[in-house]
C-alpha cells in the first residue's frame, strides 16, 4: 500500500511504499526519539526518510500498514499532517487507493510582523555588520534569539552553528547574511523570514543607491543627510513631479537635485538655472524661450529652459530670487506643463519636465512676508527636503576629511594628519560655506606624509583665511567629566534622537526597547563613566583604549563598554 506526500511550500511530492517497512518521515528523523501517549504501540524499526522542507518537522509523521489498512500518526508536528480526500469518492482509510497526505499546511494568518529599522552604516566597510545588528535586535525584540533562530553573515559562522539549512540572504556589497532556524518553522516564523528578505532588499536598494551618489562625489554618513538622500529617490521613483529642497548655500543642494533626476528614470536631461544669476529682463525669455526679434537684442531664437529639459529635470536654483511677475508663470507651467515662448502669441509649447526647486533662504518666511507667491509655494511643496547645514552634520564632515589626502601617494588622510587639537577646531567650526568651505581649507594646508603634523595653530590660520568673521581666540574647552549627569536632560536628548531617526516618537514596546538600549544606555554609560573627558577615539584601536579606561569606574567589562560608547560616538558625538 502507498501514501502520497504532498507539501504545502510547493516541495515535490514523495510517494513512499508502506509494503515492506514503516516509514519515519521528518526533516531529521530519528525513531528513539518518538515518545508519548500510546508509544508502546509503536513499530520497533522503521525506514526512515528525509523530507527538506523547513516547514515540517524533525520527527513528523510515522506511517504502516496492518493487514489492509494504513496507519498514520502525526509526532507532535508543528504543522500538521493533513489527510486530501478525492473528489467525488468515498475514501476508507483501509482502500488499496494512494492516500495523499498534506504536510505543514499554511494556516491562515491576519498578523503582520513589521520589519527593523533602517541600519545605520558610513559606508562599504561596515554596511554588512550594521544590517546584521538591526536584524539581531528585531529578532531579539520578537523573542526568536537566541533559542528559535540564529543569523549571522558571511565569514562569521558561530562556533556552535549547525551547517544544515541556513538562508542565504545575499547583501549588496557582495557578502551574505545566513538565516536558520533552530526549530520547525510555523506560520509565524515564515512570515519573519519573509520580511528579512524585504528588509534586506530595502538595504540593498538604499546601499546601491547611496554607492552610486558617493562615487559622484557626495558625501552620505550622517543620519540627517542619508534621510534627504532617500527622501530625494522616493521622490524621483513616485513621480513627483516638483521637488523643493531648502538649505544653507555649498549644503550640496544641487548634488540632492541630480539624484532625484537619476531616480526618476526618465532620459531627458537634467537642466540647470539658477535664478539668482539672471539679468532681470531676461528672466522669462530664458526660463520659458523667446522667438527672435520678440525684443530688443533678441538676434536669434532662445530655447527656454523647460523646453530644453522636456523628457528630464529641470533644476531652478535659488528659486527665491525669482521675481514675482515671472512666478504666476512658472505656477502656469506647472498645473499642466504648457507655456509660451515671448514672440510667439498662440502657439502653446508642452514640456514633460519635471522641476527642483533649491534656496537658501527662508521661503516660508518669504512667503509670509509677500515676497513669494503663497499659491507657488503650496505648489512647490509637494515634497520638501531640508539639507542640514554641514556644522550639524558632524558624520559627513568626518566622512570627507578622512577620505582626503594630503599627498599624491594618497597614504595619510587629512584626518591622521590632523592632531587632536586641530581636529576639535574642524568639528566646532561653523562652517558658514558648508562644503565650498570645507573644500577651500583643506587645499590651503601644506602637503604631508606624517600623521599628526598639522597641529592646531596651521589649522587655525587656514580656517581663518576663508572665514567671514574671525575665529575664537581660544580652542574649545573639554567638557570635564561628569559623574553626577542631569537624568532627565539625557532622557529628553534620548526621545529626541530616536524620533529623528524613527520619524515618531517612541510608541510600543519594542519602540522602548530600542530607546533604552540604543539611545539612553550609550548617553548614560558616556556621561557616568567620564569618557566626556577625552578626546573622541579615531580608529578602532582608539576606541578599545578609551573603553580599557573607562570601563572600571563603571565595573563594567570592556566590551560592554566598546559597544556602549560605540554607540554614543556614532548617534550622540557632535
Amino acid at each position: 500500500m502507498k501514501i502520497l506526500l504532498s507539501f504545502s511550500d510547493g516541495s515535490p511530492e514523495l510517494e513512499l511504499d508502506l509494503e515492506e517497512d514503516a516509514v519515519l518521515a521528518g526533516r531529521h528523523p530519528e525513531l528513539d526519539r518518538i515518545d508519548g501517549d500510546g508509544a508502546d504501540d509503536l513499530p520497533a524499526s522503521a525506514r526512515l526518510v528525509t523530507i527538506t522542507s523547513p516547514r515540517v518537522s524533525s520527527n513528523h509523521l510515522l506511517a504502516w500498514q496492518e493487514d489492509e489498512t494504513v496507519c498514520l500518526r502525526d509526532l507532535h508536528s508543528r504543522n500538521g499532517s493533513w489527510l486530501l480526500l478525492p473528489r467525488d469518492a468515498t475514501t476508507r482509510v483501509a482502500s488499496a487507493e494512494p492516500l495523499t497526505l498534506l504536510l505543514a499546511l499554511s494556516r491562515s494568518n491576519d498578523n503582520t510582523v513589521a520589519g527593523p529599522p533602517d541600519a545605520r552604516w558610513h559606508g562599504r566597510s561596515d554596511f554588512a555588520e550594521a544590517v546584521l545588528v538591526a536584524v539581531k535586535q528585531w529578532l531579539g525584540a520578537l523573542g526568536l534569539l537566541p533559542d528559535r533562530v540564529r543569523v549571522w553573515r558571511s565569514g562569521a559562522l558561530p562556533r556552535d552553528a549547525r551547517p544544515d539549512e541556513p538562508g542565504r540572504v545575499p547583501l549588496a556589497d557582495g557578502s551574505d547574511l545566513y538565516f536558520q532556524p533552530l526549530e520547525t518553522n510555523d506560520d509565524a516564523s515564515s512570515q519573519v523570514l519573509g520580511e528579512l528578505w524585504r528588509y534586506v532588499a530595502r538595504q540593498n536598494q538604499h546601499f546601491l543607491a547611496e554607492e552610486e551618489s558617493r562615487s559622484e562625489g557626495m558625501v552620505i554618513a550622517s543620519p540627517a543627510m542619508r534621510r534627504a538622500h532617500a527622501s530625494a529617490i522616493e521622490a524621483g521613483r513616485r513621480g513627483i513631479r516638483s521637488l523643493l529642497i531648502m538649505g544653507e548655500s555649498g549644503s550640496g543642494k544641487e548634488k540632492l537635485a541630480e539624484v532625484y533626476h537619476r531616480h526618476t528614470g526618465r532620459s531627458g536631461p537634467f537642466v540647470v538655472l539658477n535664478c539668482g544669476a539672471l539679468q532681470k529682463g531676461l528672466v522669462r525669455a530664458e526660463l520659458f524661450g523667446a522667438e527672435a526679434g520678440a525684443f530688443t537684442g533678441a538676434t536669434h531664437t532662445i530655447v527656454g529652459a523647460v523646453e530644453q529639459a522636456d523628457g528630464g529635470t529641470l533644476f531652478l536654483d535659488e528659486i527665491g530670487e525669482l521675481p514675482l511677475e515671472i512666478q504666476p508663470m512658472l505656477l502656469r507651467f506647472l498645473d499642466d506643463g504648457y507655456y509660451d515662448r515671448i514672440g510667439a502669441s498662440g502657439k502653446r509649447r508642452h514640456s514633460d519636465a519635471r522641476i527642483v526647486c533649491a534656496t537658501n533662504r527662508d521661503l516660508r518666511a518669504a512667503t509670509r512676508a509677500g515676497f513669494f507667491r503663497s499659491d507657488l509655494w503650496f505648489r512647490l511643496s509637494v515634497q520638501v527636503v531640508e539639507l542640514a547645514p554641514l556644522r550639524e552634520r558632524q558624520a559627513d564632515l568626518a566622512a570627507w576629511i578622512k577620505g582626503r589626502y594630503l599627498d599624491e601617494a594618497r597614504t595619510v588622510s587629512l584626518w591622521d594628519a590632523l592632531t587632536d587639537e586641530a581636529r576639535a577646531l574642524v568639528r566646532h567650526h561653523a562652517w558658514q560655506g558648508n562644503f565650498r568651505e570645507l573644500v577651500n581649507f583643506a587645499a590651503r594646508l601644506r602637503a604631508t606624509a606624517v600623521p599628526g603634523s598639522v597641529d592646531a595653530e596651521e589649522c587655525r590660520r587656514a580656517l581663518s583665511a576663508g572665514a567671514i568673521a574671525a575665529l575664537a581666540t581660544q580652542s574649545p574647552t573639554p567638557v570635564a567629566p561628569s559623574t553626577e549627569p542631569q537624568w532627565s536632560d539625557l532622557a529628553t536628548l534620548a526621545a529626541r534622537a530616536f524620533e529623528e531617526d524613527r520619524h515618531h516618537p517612541p510608541r510600543t514596546w519594542n519602540d522602548q526597547r530600542e530607546l533604552i538600549e540604543n539611545y539612553l544606555k550609550p548617553l548614560a554609560f558616556y556621561h557616568l563613566s567620564g569618557a566626556s573627558g577625552f578626546a573622541p577615539p579615531r580608529d578602532q584601536e582608539a576606541l578599545l583604549r578609551l573603553s580599557h579606561k573607562v570601563a572600571n569606574r563603571l565595573e563594567a567589562d570592556r566590551g560592554t563598554a566598546a559597544k556602549q560608547l560605540q554607540r554614543y560616538f556614532e548617534r550622540f558625538a557632535r
